[in-house]
């Protein structure tokens, strides 16, 4: 099943000029909070969710690997609608991401909801992987890929304990940017020619336990290992709502 909703994903660094745990200070309390101000007056936003990478899945499927991610911002709005800033809001985000944020990737993407088992919870584990297709694979090879590779973790957690959602976010554009003291600050209006990333994978659980218990599995493992792509990162990541009016 599609949702109905457009989406976007993001993701980003912190600062190079700064240590990580300050940039994500300012973060968490100055930028957020100015967002969600802006955002809860915009009917055509219709959720806001920003997450942290803590932890890095590893060569025998665990997560004992530090991340490489760092932050993550996932938006839905109205079918046709996007963020669609006003200029002089527009410069006051880009005068702010000065302050904590290096190397934003903005992704457009179709979300596939291909495991729901969601029936009232109110906390979940997040986990999210980042998967690139080969530069010398067409993206309908890799879109066929996908569908077998999905349909195989559809098989692996029809029997497990704790698994409730699986999100597989199909990247249809990369939103191009430009340095302002850093690359990657400020977001431009229009989209790349062209992007390695195929998609996301955002998956839900009731407890890390159970999580850790499904993707050391041998079947996950060929799937979130496959060496099809270039490689797969996955993350587990503390996230949070800064709105939703589903």
């Amino acid at each position: 099943m599609d949702q109905s909703f457009d989406k976007t994903v993001s993701h980003f660094l912190p600062l190079s000029t700064v240590p990580a745990d300050e940039a994500d200070r300012h973060y968490t309390e100055v930028h957020t909070r100015f967002a969600r101000g802006f955002l809860r007056e915009m009917e055509r936003v219709v959720s806001y969710h920003t997450a942290r990478a803590v932890a890095g899945y590893d060569a025998a499927g665990g997560w004992a690997l530090r991340p490489r991610a760092f932050r993550y911002i996932v938006m839905r709005f109205l079918p046709g609608r996007s963020l669609e800033l006003p200029d002089r809001l527009r410069e006051q985000i880009v005068e702010d991401h000065r302050n904590f944020l290096r190397e934003l990737r903005p992704f457009r993407v179709r979300e596939e909801v291909v495991l729901d088992r969601l029936s009232g919870q109110t906390a979940l584990e997040k986990y999210v992987f980042e998967l690139d297709r080969p530069d010398d694979v067409s993206s309908e090879a890799a879109a066929a890929h996908m569908r077998t590779r999905l349909a195989a973790l559809v098989d692996e957690a029809s029997a497990a304990f704790g698994i409730r959602q699986i999100l597989a976010d199909h990247v249809e554009a990369e939103q191009a940017t430009e340095p302002v003291d850093e690359p990657g600050q400020r977001s431009l209006p229009r989209m790349l020619p062209a992007t390695s990333r195929q998609a996301f994978l955002e998956l839900y659980f009731d407890q890390r336990e159970w999580a850790e218990e499904w993707f050391a599995r041998p079947g996950v493992r060929r799937v979130l290992q496959d060496p099809y792509w270039k490689p797969v990162r996955g993350y587990r990541v503390r996230e949070r709502c800064g709105l939703d009016r589903r």
